[in-house]
């Protein structure tokens, strides 16, 4: 008669073991981050000298435009948010995820005004942080970095970076 019990009560721990480690693992599936993530650097609008503060960049215009590509056969989704980057070690805003799709070999840009308005922030007002895209499958990225003297005026200076992605 006792053997019944302790099948009942080794039946009993053993599924409760298995229950815990199946728990576990299904948390630690839920807090592994999913596909990629790519932080692209932007600054964008006018810095201005200002007598009383000085200005984290050099004067002048300067805008971003970020190349994202589909290299993948087949359609991809995916999203993008703003993050901006005040001085003084200070966060600014960070907006909402926007969605964002391209069909194989695609591609479009994310420029300044789109900065701008993710952020809330008036077109043309000197804006830094970063662009975060989030995908299931890789993509390629690229920024454009240009400055000039004046917001019409010739280009001073153009800088092109592949953005790595992070898993």
């Amino acid at each position: 008669m006792r053997t019944p019990i302790l099948r009942t009560a080794a039946h009993a721990a053993l599924l409760a073991a298995a229950f815990v480690a199946l728990f576990d693992l299904n948390e630690a599936a839920a807090q592994a981050p999913q596909g990629f993530q790519y932080a692209v650097k932007f600054v964008c609008g006018r810095s201005v000298p200002n007598a009383q503060v000085t200005p984290p960049v050099a004067p002048g215009f300067y805008f971003t435009a970020i190349n994202v590509h589909n290299p993948n056969p087949g359609p991809i989704e995916f999203r993008k948010k703003f993050a901006q980057a005040l001085p003084n070690q200070k966060a600014g805003r960070v907006s909402r995820l926007f969605p964002a799709a391209l069909k194989e070999d695609e591609a479009f840009e994310v420029d300044c005004p789109e900065i701008s308005r993710g952020l809330d922030v008036r077109p043309g007002t000197f804006v830094k942080g970063f662009v975060v895209l989030q995908t299931e499958r890789e993509i390629d990225v690229v920024a454009v970095y240009t400055t000039a003297a004046a917001a019409t005026g010739n280009v001073i200076s153009m800088t092109t970076e592949r953005v790595p992605k992070r898993p």
